[in-house]
């Protein structure tokens, strides 16, 4: 028997899965049902996860948003609130990877011309570093990394109407940082490799902005694989897939360390998207003239306090509407702030904002479109060619010789049925949609 048939429909879009002898709570799933059901469904495999993810101690609410897919120990895309318990599963290895969103005073008409995107292109992988291992561009002093563990977004000068959180308490900064993240350090303003990208767009007004896709890069994942080994080891696990099992307690030695080293990972992660946003900002003048700034940032592979409780967001943005407290004072106080929704380098990204019904998923919707092939199955499965002129018809530049197929437009769910489940659960509401003219790729 399918799982699905054991869901109780809370309301439009809003399912539950009733909690069972294994599971702590119920989980709360947000699905219209083309995703719940149809040929971009969500697997049977998630079952498990969502099982495992109501079961951690402390766990009293779990939801999962629309773009819901098999991850490591829960899914990519859910929100879990816990009481008293950290889970580093629900924040992953790329710890506080988010999104920036910049604005310019450009138009279509301004960057139009192929050879201006080339150059755009080649000005931006000049200044930030690209790829899997790739330090940055820049040369950044000690005293300003020791700065940003501690203060993230403050440490740059951005405050909370551009940075979702302008700065993550560390409680004891005079934790030990692992030595492996230590010496990530240099990465501080590189894109990465992976899905992670730079990428030009265009919106239905012809405005140009920018959208950026990074995180804490190794810095933050050493730090994650050191707790995720010395969490099982705690906790006595063995065998395959035993850190998909982890969780401290947040008031133990181990809990704590992790809580601090976490945040610093957080605030690394949030100063490394405003740095290479900055040098972004550079060559689009550089290159187009006018102006760009920071318009919004934001994570999704991030736990912290919310109303007394901690939340963890795994594949899964913060959606705060207009008038939650946490943005009183805020530019943001009356509308709800900016949610920054990538979908592919084909079928471009959103831009929405949060609607009271929020309230019921955690205040949290999902990070993207969501994976429907792996990327093994995407190289073996797709030709290279047909991609390639897909991209070419699009008009969609690459800083790659060829598309990588494993983030092509075919790996993502419809990125129009993700944003319906949205709106059809009353979570928030699409402002505007941006198509891509010219995307950046951590890729050969």
């Amino acid at each position: 028997m399918s799982w699905k048939s054991t869901l109780v429909q809370s309301g439009p879009g809003h399912w539950v899965l009733p909690k069972n002898k294994q599971m702590r709570c119920d989980a709360h799933i947000f699905l219209s049902d083309a995703l719940l059901h149809g040929d971009e469904g969500v697997e049977e495999s998630v079952f498990a996860q969502v099982v495992n993810a109501c079961s951690f101690p402390g766990a009293t609410r779990v939801v999962l948003t629309p773009d819901c897919h098999v991850g490591y120990g829960v899914p990519i895309g859910t929100a879990i609130e816990t009481e008293g318990t950290l889970l580093p599963t629900a924040a992953g290895y790329d710890i506080g990877c988010g999104m920036v969103q910049l604005s310019t005073s450009l138009t279509w008409a301004d960057v139009a011309d192929k050879d201006k995107r080339r150059r755009w292109i080649d000005e931006v992988t000049r200044r930030i570093g690209v790829g899997v291992g790739q330090a940055s561009g820049r040369k950044l002093g000690g005293k300003l990394l020791s700065e940003v563990l501690r203060h993230g977004a403050k440490a740059l000068v951005h405050d909370h109407d551009v940075a979702e959180r302008a700065s993550i308490p560390v409680e004891d900064d005079t934790v030990d940082v692992p030595e492996r993240a230590w010496d990530k350090r240099n990465q501080l303003g590189s894109l990465g490799g992976g899905n992670h990208f730079c990428e030009m767009q265009v919106d239905e007004a012809q405005r140009v902005w920018v959208m950026l896709h990074t995180g804490s890069r190794g810095f933050g994942w050493n730090i994650a694989k050191q707790f995720f080994v010395q969490g099982a080891a705690a906790l006595g696990l063995h065998g395959g897939r035993h850190e998909d099992h982890v969780w401290f307690d947040a008031d133990s030695t181990m809990g704590r360390a992790y809580w601090n080293l976490h945040n610093m990972a957080a605030n690394f992660a949030i100063a490394n998207r405003l740095i290479i946003g900055e040098a972004v900002c550079e060559a689009l003048e550089a290159v187009f003239g006018g102006e760009a700034r920071v318009y919004y940032e934001i994570s999704h592979n991030l736990i912290q306090k919310e109303g007394g409780r901690f939340i963890a967001r795994k594949g899964a943005t913060r959606a705060f509407p207009a008038r939650h407290p946490a943005l009183k004072g805020t530019a943001w106080e009356g509308r709800g702030h900016p949610i920054l929704i990538p979908g592919s380098m084909e079928t471009g990204s959103a831009i929405l904002f949060a609607e009271p019904g929020a309230s019921e998923s955690l205040y949290s919707v999902n990070h993207g479109a969501g994976r429907r092939l792996s990327r093994t199955q995407a190289r073996r499965d797709l030709s290279q060619k047909d991609t390639d002129l897909r991209m070419a018809r699009l008009g969609v530049l690459l800083n790659t010789r060829s598309t990588p197929l494993d983030e092509s437009g075919p790996c993502y769910k419809d990125l129009e049925q993700v944003l319906g489940a949205v709106e059809l659960a009353g979570l928030a509401k699409v402002d505007r949609r941006l198509r891509p003219v010219a995307c950046i790729k951590g890729a050969d």
